[in-house]
């Protein structure tokens, strides 16, 4: 690439260079100003007139024709992205946006500069862009480029002054909905963003051109640079704070403003009428500001967080407020200086009433569906028992077995089934009647559970015939501890209401899963077991034989 001396310094390659450093110290200035809305925009808008600026200057000290073609090629970002970003800025700032762009929405922004950027570099493949007849406007080193526009070039241009229009109807938008000095700035507004577009016009139909060179990035520099005078001079941007003190007056919740000695120094009419228009408001301090200084004065006192809400109760207990308390700041070089606090009353009373009268109604309800679940389950606990010994009844067995099978299978652990008959209770019903069975019945129940395992459950399944389910025991154990249990129950008489009556009982065991896998399979062995026990003369255990 080369460069010439007489070229480099020649006073357009100069004056460039200069607006150059003007706009970087522009942007450098802007950023640290204080926050005004779409500012991050703004910023990028000056970056991108500097880089086109940059390619600007380096297209005009270049010598050679291909030079300068690769430099306005490279101008291709900033020249997309400036106007971009300049629409961005003027929706910001109309619409008091003081939030960042988003990255997503800030990437798909750069799609275009991006794309436009390639087909300009990759030109020479296509033509596309500059046609054949782009060359220099004469024989002379060094001389400016005549650009031969082809449709991709057109196309861009379409892209770029259809933000164009947007930002002129943005801006024309916001002039119709003011008044008085704000539709003046706005106005003003407007003719600083014509300046850029008038200019690209000029260049794009009529050919007009500043040192042979598009005239848009210098009218750029220039519309930054009366927009800081702007900001600074004329205080545009001061259009906010008037925005916001009408609104402030248009809050029909109360907002006081105190300084740093907690004195009020402001006050929107619906304070002063919570306060029942007090004489002398203004500077009086805020323990003394009637009906709820004293209480806002202890909330303060308890420095509570500005990001969550306090209930403030009016002393009559008939109006409720949701306090925040905003710090009103000012950015200095040692970090930012309280100037005081914005208090925001909002009333919450209908709210509150209602979040009351919702809590009652839930706590009642919760109460009732307490009750209800508790009477469902005593409900299906009694469903599920014996009426007379308290044992589970056949209704129950089935669903147990299945969550006992479910657990032996996991544990690879075998399981017993007995069925239990007490010897001659026919009889004994026959003898004493049948209180006195009902009795029986009752010890016996009581005798199982004192005497058998807490994990083994036991039915009551007919007239005088128990089932129990002993998990964890093989045939060889099951038929000890219920040969045991035969013994020690033939040994002690079961009490009743005529006092201690003699009884044995018979049983046949079955053994899961290898006399069967169904409730109904070990059953029906067990069943056949307790009819041997039976024949052998009653008063014993017998387990089932294997199939």
């Amino acid at each position: 690439m080369s460069l010439s001396l007489e070229s480099a310094l020649s006073f357009p390659v100069i004056f460039t260079l200069c607006t150059c450093i003007g706009v970087g110290w522009l942007a450098h200035w802007v950023s640290g100003q204080r926050v005004f809305p779409g500012r991050v925009s703004f910023v990028l808008i000056h970056i991108a007139c500097l880089w086109w600026m940059l390619t600007a200057a380096l297209e005009m000290a270049t010598i050679q024709p291909a030079d300068k073609l690769f430099w306005g090629a490279m101008a291709w970002p900033g020249i997309v992205a400036a106007p971009t970003f300049w629409a961005v800025f003027l929706w910001q700032y109309v619409n008091s946006i003081h939030s960042l762009l988003p990255r997503a929405k800030l990437l798909m922004l750069m799609v275009m500069p991006l794309c436009c950027w390639i087909l300009a570099l990759t030109n020479p493949l296509h033509g596309l862009f500059y046609g054949a007849d782009t060359a220099p406007i004469s024989s002379e080193p060094g001389a400016p480029i005549r650009y031969h526009h082809g449709p991709l070039f057109y196309a861009a241009a379409v892209y770029v002054y259809f933000f164009m229009l947007f930002c002129i109807a943005v801006v024309i938008q916001a002039a119709m909905r003011s008044r008085g000095l704000h539709r003046r700035h706005y106005l003003a507004f407007a003719a600083v963003t014509a300046v850029p577009w008038t200019a690209n016009i000029s260049y794009v139909v009529f050919g007009r051109t500043i040192f042979g060179f598009d005239p848009t990035p210098f009218s750029f520099a220039f519309t930054l640079a009366a927009f800081a005078w702007l900001i600074v001079g004329v205080r545009l941007f001061d259009v906010l704070p008037v925005a916001r003190h009408l609104l402030l007056e248009a809050l029909l919740d109360p907002v006081l403003v105190i300084d740093p000695r907690q004195r009020v120094i402001e006050a929107n009419p619906a304070a002063l009428q919570l306060a029942n228009f007090p004489a002398n408001w203004q500077g009086r301090p805020l323990v003394e500001w009637p009906v709820v200084g004293e209480d806002l004065q202890q909330l303060l006192a308890l420095q509570i967080n500005d990001s969550e809400p306090q209930l403030l109760t009016l002393e009559d207990g008939d109006r409720y407020f949701e306090l925040r308390v905003s710090a009103i700041t000012r950015a200095t070089r040692d970090g930012p200086l309280v100037l005081g606090h914005m208090l925001y009353l909002r009333d919450v009373t209908q709210r509150y009433l209602s979040e009351l009268k919702l809590s009652e109604a839930l706590a009642i309800s919760e109460q009732r569906l307490k009750t209800i679940t508790n009477l469902h389950e005593l409900l299906r606990e009694q469903a599920l028992r014996d009426p007379l010994t308290g044992l589970y009844n056949r209704r129950y067995l089935d669903e147990f077995f299945m969550l006992a099978v479910a657990r032996a299978r996991r544990q690879s652990q075998p399981m017993a089934l007995a069925l239990i008959d007490l010897d001659h209770f026919k009889q004994l019903n026959d003898d004493h009647g049948h209180l006195i069975g009902d009795d029986v019945l009752k010890s016996v129940a009581l005798f199982l559970v004192e005497n058998l395992r807490a994990s083994d459950v036991i039915f009551r399944i007919g007239g005088e015939e128990f089932l129990v389910i002993l998990p964890e025991v093989d045939g060889a154990d099951a038929h000890k501890r219920l040969g045991k249990l035969c013994s020690d129950f033939a040994a002690m008489p079961m009490e009743t209401r005529k006092g201690g009556l003699p009884l044995t009982f018979s049983a046949g065991l079955a053994i899961w899963p290898q006399q069967g896998d169904t409730l109904d399979e070990l059953i029906l062995h067990a069943d056949a077991a307790l009819y041997k026990a039976k024949d052998a003369g009653r008063n014993c255990v017998y387990l089932a034989l294997l199939p």
